[in-house]
């Protein structure tokens, strides 16, 4: 009879201690309510902006002229190891000053734009150039309740939210997950949105996908003292002093 009363109280324990809100801890939990296509077709092109450091490779059949046109790639110190990216620095004007040509104008223009503009440039002296451009600087910090707190590159051209959080190794289970917030310098002024990754609409915010040098923090949950749900940590407690006042009432009625 005892044991049979401790494999209840066993199970008992077991399906409490699974009856935690998962959804406080999975992500876009109405994501079967959104349309996939709508929200892919609002995604935006990353677009240069002042401080950004733009890597531009500009290849001809003259390799002299070549030389001319890439100079960090015949420089005897690399940017890289004086503590900068290599590349051309976006100003606060939105300017690039590239050998024979002078300056660029490539704020708020994508990579691709950047490329048809210098190329059209230089085919009025060179013939044949081949422009490649790329973000050489692309960086977003995330703090707060996740893994690996920390700033990191972003190889490519773009890097959603999520992305972001699985190079920080995901937030941690104390983690408030409804309200992430985004800060993000837009014109020289700070600004700062919250993203619930409980709601799938979240996919189609001008804000998933990332900027260079957003800031994402991650609150950390009123149970991060704890380290886990308090319901789960006063469990096995709870299952043990029942346990023992079940097996006192049991001998005290034999």
């Amino acid at each position: 009879m005892i044991a049979r009363i401790h494999l209840l109280l066993f199970i008992a324990s077991a399906l409490l201690t699974g009856c935690v809100n998962t959804k406080k801890i999975t992500y876009f939990n109405d994501l079967e309510k959104i349309n996939g296509i709508e929200t892919a077709n609002r995604l935006q092109s990353f677009k240069v902006q002042p401080g950004d450091i733009l890597q531009i490779t500009i290849t001809t059949i003259d390799k002299d002229i070549s030389l001319i046109l890439n100079p960090t790639a015949v420089s005897s110190t690399p940017m890289s190891q004086q503590g900068m990216d290599p590349g051309y620095i976006v100003d606060s004007a939105g300017f690039v000053s590239l050998p024979l040509i002078g300056k660029v104008h490539v704020k708020d223009k994508t990579t691709s734009e950047i490329n048809d503009i210098i190329t059209q440039e230089l085919n009025k002296t060179i013939r044949n150039p081949y422009v490649s451009t790329r973000v050489a600087n692309f960086r977003v910090s995330v703090l707060g309740d996740v893994a690996h707190p920390g700033s990191y590159r972003v190889a490519g051209e773009r890097a959603s939210l999520l992305d972001a959080l699985s190079m920080a190794g995901d937030m941690n289970p104390t983690a408030v997950r409804n309200d992430i917030m985004i800060i993000r310098e837009v014109n020289g002024e700070k600004t700062y949105v919250s993203l619930n990754l409980n709601d799938g609409k979240t996919l189609a915010s001008p804000y998933y996908y990332l900027n260079n040098n957003d800031v994402i923090y991650v609150k950390p949950g009123s149970n991060k003292l704890f380290g886990t749900s308090k319901l789960v940590q006063l469990l096995p407690a709870a299952i043990g002093i029942l346990s023992l006042i079940t097996t006192i009432v049991i001998v005290s009625v034999k």
